[in-house]
């Protein structure tokens, strides 16, 4: 039987717990080309406990984020988005130890699932919602201009929340005299 490390599961709650504070406090931004799509603070405490202690936690600490969505009275859908979001980022990322890969990888796997994921959405789920998000783009073309910001949007937030993530991790384990020991 494999016995939990407390400490990880300590701070992966309550770093799952911060992410629901963000998100209640919606600590956001727009992304000006598709204002629907928000670039979310939420998702750094999830990156850190990824950092911290390791991707089953940041896992974890992402279903908290999701449960605590949907407890607060979030779309059930958007709140699934977003978990399928940020664990696509943190399994892509969890291939590589140095960040300019981990930002690569969790780049790509999260565009590459949520462009999948945004055509359900789009087409099988709420097609009605299509036309409104084409006349966002209507400037650029149709469904192809679409899903390429789309998958724009999820490159940068990958990049957002896994380099503010990495530099907070850095910068706490370089306080502690580079012994973090969790």
């Amino acid at each position: 039987m494999v016995v939990p490390d407390y400490k990880r599961l300590v701070l992966m709650s309550i770093l799952g717990g911060t992410a629901i504070a963000l998100s209640l406090l919606r600590v956001e931004v727009p992304f000006p080309l598709l204002p629907y799509l928000k670039f979310d603070a939420a998702e750094i405490p999830d990156a850190l406990a990824f950092y911290f202690c390791g991707l089953p936690y940041g896992l974890a600490a992402t279903l908290i984020h999701f449960l605590g969505l949907v407890a607060r009275g979030s779309d059930p859908v958007s709140a699934s988005m977003k978990l399928g979001a940020v664990a696509a980022m943190l399994l892509g990322a969890a291939v590589a130890r140095r960040l300019v890969w981990q930002v690569v990888w969790g780049s790509t796997v999260r565009a590459v699932v949520m462009t999948i994921a945004n055509y359900l959405y789009l087409y099988v789920l709420f097609p009605g919602f299509l036309g409104y998000a084409l006349s966002m783009v209507s400037w650029l073309g149709g469904a192809a201009a679409l899903f390429a910001l789309t998958a724009v949007f999820n490159v940068l937030h990958t990049v957002l929340t896994l380099v503010v993530a990495r530099w907070i991790f850095e910068e706490v384990k370089k306080r502690l005299g580079g012994s973090l020991v969790i």
